[in-house]
């Protein structure tokens, strides 16, 4: 079992367990945390299981960037009441069984107080019974499946549902006239959770000009995929393939279609653009969270602050964004429980936030919703960079 030193995020390999509790100076708009009344006050440790390597590795990886950042400023102003802020971080590579042994590692032999940002899907799914088992808060978990939406006590989500991101992605089919639509997925829970959302978006809305094509697991065979979807003409396309065939299907497809085309948050913004570049022009993506370039917004130019601190060579994103905001959500839950804090306490704290508004970010819980948000925008690559 490792030892609980301080160690920077940036510095420990992906394939091992990782501990963070070093600080991070930043003046950014948080509560006045009181200083330390002792250097053996108890942490409080986070546990996070997720997939850190593997092709679904991506935006995890940037999400902890995230919670370093925001776990690292509190820790500098003394943590919350004099205990500072350990996060736990196990890599499950997107595998159940794993993510389940990691979950039982964590609240074990870590002794996490709760779990934070777990994701993907699977890894939720696997983690979830040992933690319902004993009774441990799962907060912001980092996966918009709607198979976790419905209500449970101990489930606080801070994202919206692929649903609510379709539905977005629909309504926007609508008003612009592209109703032949095209949806690529791939022949897996996620896939085909994903493509009953659209279904049922697509019939709200009235749309029933569309047509599936399914993609293979892997990237053999997308081409032939795509000559599939250029022989029926559509007018528009939607991507539900993440993972290894995410990023090879839209390379082959904008060989080929150059019909607007819409992807939901997961595949990640900057992948995209990295591997398209200016083929990029004219996708879509639905963002779960507010642009990280709008400094407009106090809770972004916080983050920036933080992130510039924590990582000044990371460049911010979507993803790194949307964990700093779990980890501020985890952070407030924590100061209104109390130094002294149960796990019931940590519930309570959270069903307290009606709204908990961060700076142009809001989450809001109650007894029986753990919903938290339902915000998405849609942002388009304009050839230089994605904007909302």
């Amino acid at each position: 079992m490792p030892s609980h030193r301080p160690a920077p995020f940036a510095t420990a390999p992906l394939t091992r367990r990782r501990v963070l509790s070093s600080a991070a100076a930043s003046a950014v708009a948080l509560p006045g945390w009181a200083l330390a009344q002792s250097p053996q006050a108890e942490p409080w440790r986070i546990g996070q299981t997720a997939a850190l390597t593997g092709p679904l590795a991506f935006p995890f990886v940037e999400m902890n960037r995230g919670i370093a950042a925001a776990f690292h400023e509190v820790n500098e102003r003394g943590g919350i009441e004099g205990r500072r802020l350990q996060f736990v971080s196990l890599d499950d590579g997107g595998a159940p069984p794993k993510a389940g042994e990691n979950a039982k590692k964590l609240l074990e032999e870590d002794k996490v107080f709760a779990l934070l940002a777990c994701g993907g899907t699977t890894s939720v799914i696997g983690a979830l019974p040992v933690a319902m088992a004993a009774k441990v808060p799962v907060v912001a978990p980092a996966t918009g499946s709607d198979a976790l939406r419905p209500f449970n006590p101990l489930v606080f989500h801070a994202r919206a549902s692929y649903s609510q991101e379709l539905n977005k992605i629909v309504q926007q089919l609508g008003s612009t006239g592209f109703t032949k639509c095209a949806v690529a997925y791939i022949d897996n829970p996620f896939g085909k959770a994903t493509l009953a959302a659209f279904d049922a978006a697509a019939k709200a809305h009235g749309n029933k000009e569309w047509k599936a094509f399914l993609l293979p697991e892997t990237p053999d065979g997308v081409a032939r995929v795509v000559d599939e979807i250029t022989a029926w003409q559509p007018n528009s396309l939607i991507s539900l393939a993440v993972g290894a065939v995410g990023i090879p299907f839209y390379q082959s497809l904008r060989q080929r279609v150059k019909a607007p085309a819409f992807s939901i948050s997961f595949l990640g913004s900057r992948p995209l653009l990295a591997a398209l570049g200016e083929s990029a022009r004219g996708i879509t993506v639905a963002q779960v969270v507010p642009n990280p370039d709008n400094v407009a917004k106090p809770i972004v130019k916080a983050y920036r602050d933080a992130l510039k601190v924590n990582a000044p060579d990371a460049q911010p994103g979507y993803s790194s964004l949307e964990g700093y905001l779990s980890a501020r959500l985890m952070i407030e839950a924590l100061r209104r429980a109390g130094r002294t804090a149960s796990r019931e306490k940590l519930v309570e704290a959270l069903h307290s936030m009606r709204p908990y508004d961060m700076g142009g970010f809001e989450l809001r819980y109650g007894p029986q919703d753990h919903s938290g948000t339902d915000f998405v925008e849609l942002s388009y690559f304009n050839g230089e960079r994605f904007r909302r």
